[in-house]
């Protein structure tokens, strides 16, 4: 269950909705997210190697939320025992936190889980955020860290109402979280990071000979040792370095910049970037590793730099058919639905003939006129469809869902990416409108994407 000692965060609208069905979770992953040079092998080796740690603990660890012990006696909430899973074979997932955990990864259906993927459930009728993850180990089981009672056990995800009556969602870290093969300068830098965390001492000088350093003397080694050489350890300087670049395109190895005090240009903490959320912070506290989910690290956050680029990558190494789309069909499938500003309008109903549509029944309608049939009218069962795409990799044509309660939780609408940020949707004003990702409404609502194409 939930570790008690951290905090929750995340928490003008368009009117965007439909009609509300199952819950899906969000798809809030950022560039780094997904390595498409990880191959199925390595993910399904990696993913065995967690299940074996996690069942070595059997009968050795008790159930705790007040404290968290990772040697012997082992004393885990079902987060933490998760988190200690992880990192004993190499993957941080930089939280104990339920709720942090979920924003992770990419959702995968219930139906779709394999061995390693994180399953969530909540049991308490009041918020919102889950209360309780397991692992997947295959064969419709999750191993977890369950209650004082049980403490880690495998069950049968059908084996009773808890687990059927509260599922939520589930998430698939593997492989995003896992270096790519072969590895870039990014996945070694973060690595390297890694791997020194018990290694280093932080102080107020830096010594490469005895491995003490101030947080930017940390970070100015780490990229020497992979060929970026950043020529100064003064935090001010580091933050003129490179090139900006947003949040939202945070890439494995960008320095990230926070301040002491809210609004100030002044950095004073200086973090590595390191692929799906997570950042390391070395600081006089040691280098630790965390989420950008914080409420601080959002309270605080100044820039990211970006001060070095990776090798050019041919595109038969990184883009499959499958992960393509049809160019041609692309613009006319956006050129169709943008003919339609001014004449479709919306209703809870679906009328070709005086082209009335629910959100998710106006892409229906626009993919139907191209021979690609979306399966269903309403939102929540139309992001079931074709291949999950990530944020940073859209491509025109693709299919893009919301939530409307600014949680991200729960897909009641649909709208089609039309390139350059932008994307077209039938808004519950009335109209088709075009508008951006990065509006303060799509930012709260968006869930995640599906390639039909």
């Amino acid at each position: 269950m939930k570790k008690a000692l951290i905090s929750t965060t995340l928490t003008l609208t368009l009117g965007f909705s439909t009609l509300a069905l199952p819950t899906i979770q969000p798809d809030t992953v950022s560039a780094a997210t997904v390595n498409t040079f990880n191959n199925q092998s390595a993910v399904e080796a990696k993913a065995n190697q967690l299940i074996k740690t996690a069942k070595s603990l059997i009968g050795k660890a008790t159930y705790s939320t007040k404290e968290y012990k990772s040697t012997y006696p082992y004393k885990f909430s079902c987060a933490t025992f998760l988190d200690y899973v992880f990192k004993q074979n190499g993957v941080d997932l930089a939280t104990y936190n339920e709720d942090y955990m979920l924003q992770q990864g990419y959702y995968v259906p219930r139906s779709q889980l394999e061995k390693g993927d994180l399953v969530f459930f909540k049991s308490k009728k009041t918020g919102t955020d889950p209360d309780h993850v397991g692992m997947y180990i295959g064969d419709n089981k999750i191993i977890h860290m369950a209650d004082p009672t049980q403490n880690i056990v495998i069950s049968d995800l059908n084996s009773k109402p808890y687990y059927t009556e509260n599922y939520v969602s589930a998430r698939r870290v593997l492989p995003s979280l896992l270096s790519a093969n072969p590895a870039t300068k990014g996945d070694n830098i973060v690595s390297q990071s890694f791997n020194l965390i018990n290694k280093v001492t932080m102080g107020s000088t830096n010594n490469e000979q005895t491995k003490r350093f101030t947080g930017p003397g940390f970070v100015n080694y780490v990229y020497k040792n992979n060929g970026v050489n950043l020529g100064t350890t003064d935090i001010k300087q580091l933050m003129n370095k490179g090139t900006t670049v947003s949040k939202a395109n945070l890439k494995k190895g960008d320095l990230v910049f926070f301040n002491s005090v809210p609004g100030s240009k002044n950095p004073s903490m200086i973090a590595i970037y390191a692929g799906d959320h997570r950042i390391i912070i070395p600081s006089s506290s040691g280098i630790q590793t965390r989420v950008l989910f914080v409420d601080y690290y959002k309270t605080h956050y100044i820039t990211a730099k970006r001060v070095f680029t990776e090798k050019v990558v041919s595109p038969s190494q990184t883009v499959t058919p499958s992960q393509t789309v049809n160019t041609a069909q692309a613009d006319k499938i956006v050129n169709f639905a943008s003919s339609l500003i001014g004449k479709a309008k919306f209703g809870y109903s679906y009328n070709e003939n005086t082209l009335t549509f629910t959100g998710a029944g106006f892409t229906y309608y626009v993919f139907k006129q191209f021979g690609i049939d979306l399966k269903s009218k309403l939102a929540s069962q139309q992001a079931q469809v074709g291949k999950a795409v990530q944020k940073a990799n859209l491509q025109k044509g693709d299919l893009i869902y919301f939530s409307t309660n600014n949680k991200r939780t729960t897909v009641t609408q649909t709208g089609i990416y039309i390139g350059g940020n932008q994307y077209i949707a039938l808004s519950t004003n009335g109209q088709v409108v075009k508008d951006s990702l990065s509006s303060t409404w799509a930012v709260k609502n968006y869930v995640t994407a599906r390639r039909a194409l």
